[in-house]
């Protein structure tokens, strides 16, 4: 893989500028392997004049990085982020589309790209009917970035149980059924003032909260729940791999294929359903000694196998 890497003159990035987010993740992994040979393009405008240049024109705007990402000298671009404006673009091997979630919306736009990954591997039959086998480079799930996931902890008076999450209706039923059984979760996100739940339940609710400051949060509580939104058909979300990476013991709706990414018996808990949730967590409450072993065993695994430098790692062996 050294060989691979030395090999690799310059590589770009095309991804939201979202702090925090997947690109963010991906950026700091590459500047890690690739130190000085990086470069970062966005999707979205993240300077005062480049908005306003947004606003006054988007198609121009767009039209323009597509224009300066053809003309790129770099040897590899990683594409997280596809805007309609790409099916433009040359077709180059070098092109890597990294399609995460549900990867519909981009299926038309994929023309130019040599190599396509999916973080999903319930899409894959939808991808390589649009695409061939050919060019189908397999799943790329997610990951955590070290960096900024790093291990917490736990405070003393840590008790009870916490979810960050963005609102799906999925989540809706289970968070109201753990609230109308007597469970008061806080959950962290864009719930709070903006949805049904928060007005019936607003004891359970607290604003969205900086990823850099997931950590404190996490550290406060006994136990983390992931409760997987509609688009996610198999394997898992971001936040298994972050929990994972900060050392908290966790509680993950199961989706086929997670035992793959983690050992659903020794380190998380998995359930099926908001009756099995409800008795993991009165199991996480009466052996919190275990709760913690397997946060530590999922912790080594995290780091072992599942950062953004293992996969940027995966993505060049299949170019």
């Amino acid at each position: 893989m050294g060989r691979v890497i030395a090999s690799v003159g310059r590589i770009a990035l095309v991804a939201k500028p979202w702090r925090g987010g997947l690109g963010t993740y991906v950026g700091m992994a590459l500047e890690e392997l690739f130190p000085g040979r990086v470069l970062q393009l966005h999707t979205y405008p993240d300077t005062a004049q480049d908005k306003l240049r947004y606003r006054l024109d988007r198609k121009a705007w767009r039209s323009r990085l597509t224009e300066h990402i053809s003309n790129l000298d770099a040897d590899v671009i990683l594409f997280l982020n596809l805007l309609p404006e790409f099916a433009a673009l040359p077709v180059r091997p070098g092109y890597i589309a990294w399609l995460t979630d549900s990867p519909e919306p981009a299926l038309g736009l994929l023309g130019p790209f040599s190599r396509v990954f999916i973080s999903d591997p319930g899409y894959e039959a939808m991808v390589t009917d649009a695409i061939g086998i050919d060019r189908y480079a397999g799943v790329l799930p997610f990951a955590c970035q070290p960096l900024m996931h790093r291990w917490v902890a736990r405070r003393e008076d840590a008790q009870g149980f916490c979810y960050i999450a963005n609102r799906d209706a999925k989540r809706d039923h289970v968070l109201r059924y753990l609230f109308e059984n007597g469970r008061s979760v806080h959950v962290y996100g864009n719930y709070f003032l903006r949805h049904s739940l928060f007005w019936h339940h607003p004891s359970c609710f607290r604003p969205s909260i900086a990823n850099r400051r997931m950590g404190a949060v996490y550290a406060r509580y006994l136990a983390s729940l992931n409760i997987h939104a509609e688009v996610v058909r198999c394997g898992t979300n971001m936040r298994t791999f972050e929990c994972a990476a900060y050392g908290v013991p966790q509680l993950v709706e199961y989706r086929p294929g997670l035992e793959a990414l983690f050992d659903i018996d020794r380190e998380i808990y998995v359930f099926n359903g908001v009756q099995e949730l409800f008795a993991m967590m009165e199991e996480v409450e009466a052996d919190v000694g275990e709760a913690h072993a397997r946060a530590a065993r999922a912790y080594e695994r995290a780091l072992a196998e599942h950062t953004y430098a293992h996969r940027i790692r995966e993505i060049l062996t299949k170019l």
